[in-house]
């Protein structure tokens, strides 16, 4: 009864400690959101406009109906960032903070992840959630992730379903297969995300196997 009492207490200590890296971390990458970078680059500004004419229209700037690749200006460009951008379009407007806001909510989100990420793949070490908070806590400060959240840029998204991806990977080869196919929605969903993702994701499927 007591050892369940104290594994009660560090579960609950553990998430307040993970709700309060996610909030400094989401804070510190929503500050001067629309001002730093001061200027959209073009891939923002497909992003944003794709996404206002998703919500008004439900077709891109071209006039396809709902695609699943947008045609942009020298590319051609994954369609889920268009997609996450349209509630925060349609939220704040369509402006820099906008644009940029799923990237910077999913860097945040990438930071309580990892946590987990390291639980599942150091499942037998027993400093594993030192070194869970310890991996968080340097992610929520980490200037890459920092950078890449104040950009309409997907990489943070794609490291946050690449988290998932493993970590339901290695529950379902430890504990449930069902986590199996879990872990298989979210590598689908990798391909929609970022375009390197097509090329890296076969590889880490083989690497896997």
């Amino acid at each position: 009864m007591k050892k369940n009492k104290q594994s009660l207490l560090l579960r609950n200590k553990i998430t307040i400690i993970l709700v309060l890296i996610f909030l400094v971390a989401l804070t510190l990458r929503l500050w001067k959101l629309g001002e730093v970078s001061p200027s959209m680059h073009w891939d923002e500004t497909s992003w944003g406009y794709n996404a206002y004419s998703i919500l008004k229209t439900g077709r891109d700037e071209y006039g396809n109906f709902m695609p699943l690749v947008f045609k942009a200006f020298g590319d051609w460009k994954s369609a889920a960032y268009v997609y996450l951008t349209v509630p925060s379009v349609a939220i704040f407007g369509l402006n820099e903070f906008a644009v940029r806001f799923p990237a910077a909510l999913f860097g945040a989100i990438s930071t309580v992840l990892i946590y987990f990420f390291i639980q599942e793949i150091f499942k037998e070490f027993a400093g594993r959630k030192i070194l869970g908070i310890f991996s968080s806590i340097v992610l929520a400060l980490s200037p890459w992730s920092y950078h890449y959240s104040h950009g309409a840029w997907e990489a943070n998204i794609l490291l946050t379903l690449f988290f998932l991806v493993l970590i339901f990977f290695l529950k379902a080869e430890k504990e449930k297969i069902h986590f199996l196919y879990l872990s298989a929605v979210f590598f689908g969903l990798c391909f929609y995300v970022y375009n390197s993702a097509k090329l890296l994701i076969p590889l880490i499927i083989v690497g896997l196997g």
